[in-house]
């Protein structure tokens, strides 16, 4: 019939041939959205991963689309890097892909809110629908781990942030032996001790060389407009917990609340979740026997009982992180 009216018509030929474009524009996004039924998606993440790194992630799922592949791509606070690509191809048939994921943002994240593409047929009006994977566990992006001035690490090795000296491996003098309790390091356990008595003997050392940090951060009430400044600040901190965890110290991190409290941790995951609050004056320090403590602050140090660095617009020259 459109035949016939084509060939009788001094412009059939045009809405003949306009008909059956917008007839397969119109069949291809009705296919591709047909076919787009995502379903059972699931994101294996790590515990934590330092903000600007990036980290592997395996994810799973019962269906993507009929027939044609698919792209997934995270919108917000993380990237996706498949060998140069923005977004992961989902193959008809596969149900679990390696991905590579940036962290751009710091936080805590319970999902990771994303969009899922088909093309169909024509690769035109692709279909699109949200998809946030469910995470096998919380992701914690950390502050970014920076490199540290050789001058700062020498400091921190020989103990001068504190009161502490020597060197920071020595374990100090055996003060006695006892029972293995759960949470000990395993090389302390006394072998030839243990075997007479049947059972974990662990040593106990005095506290020698080895420097034990209390990590501290603050902003002036001026300063809670200093993002940019307040996420290096962090950054900083987060550097010199790893180095001394590294060099085998324990290492304490206070963070202050919204409340006015402050809260004492001894894992870094409590750096992602830190928030930008006023605090007019650091917590007290009664300078606790075998501990050290650094102070990091936005914007003037109001305390003068231990050694802090400033940060922002308003630190003092001298008082900067070199």
């Amino acid at each position: 019939m459109l035949f016939l009216v084509a060939s009788n018509t001094q412009t059939g030929w045009v809405y003949l041939l306009s008909g059956t474009i917008f007839g397969a524009l119109i069949t291809g996004w009705w296919t591709s959205r047909r076919a787009l039924r995502p379903a059972g998606f699931r994101l294996w993440v790590p515990p934590s991963a330092p903000r600007g790194q990036g980290f592997s992630a395996t994810m799973s799922w019962s269906f993507a689309s009929r027939g044609y592949p698919a792209y997934w791509r995270p919108l917000q606070g993380l990237t996706l890097d498949q060998q140069g690509r923005e977004t992961a191809l989902l193959e008809p048939g596969a149900r679990e892909l390696r991905i590579w994921l940036i962290a751009e943002r710091r936080g805590i994240y319970n999902s990771i809110d994303g969009e899922i593409t088909c093309y169909g047929p024509l690769a035109w009006f692709a279909a699109r629908r949200a998809l946030a994977p469910e995470l096998s566990q919380p992701l914690h992006v950390l502050p970014r781990r920076l490199q540290m001035s050789q001058q700062a690490v020498q400091a921190l090795s020989r103990g001068a942030l504190g009161e502490r000296r020597g060197q920071p491996s020595g374990q100090g003098d055996l003060r006695r032996l006892r029972e293995y309790q759960v949470g000990d390091d395993v090389r302390s356990i006394h072998w030839a001790s243990s075997a007479r008595r049947g059972e974990l003997v662990v040593r106990e050392f005095s506290q020698g060389g080895a420097l034990q940090l209390v990590l501290c951060w603050g902003c002036h009430p001026d300063c809670l407009h200093q993002l940019e400044a307040f996420e290096e600040m962090l950054d900083w901190v987060h550097t010199y917990f790893v180095h001394a965890r590294e060099s085998g110290w324990p290492v304490q991190l206070l963070a202050p609340q919204a409340d006015g409290s402050w809260s004492r941790s001894e894992q870094a995951e409590i750096l992602a979740g830190a928030g930008l609050w006023a605090t007019p004056a650091p917590p007290p320090w009664n300078d606790v026997e075998g501990w050290a403590r650094l102070d990091f602050w936005l914007g003037p140090y109001p305390g003068r009982e231990v050694r802090a660095f400033e940060f922002g617009e308003q630190a003092r020259p001298e008082r900067r992180l070199a």
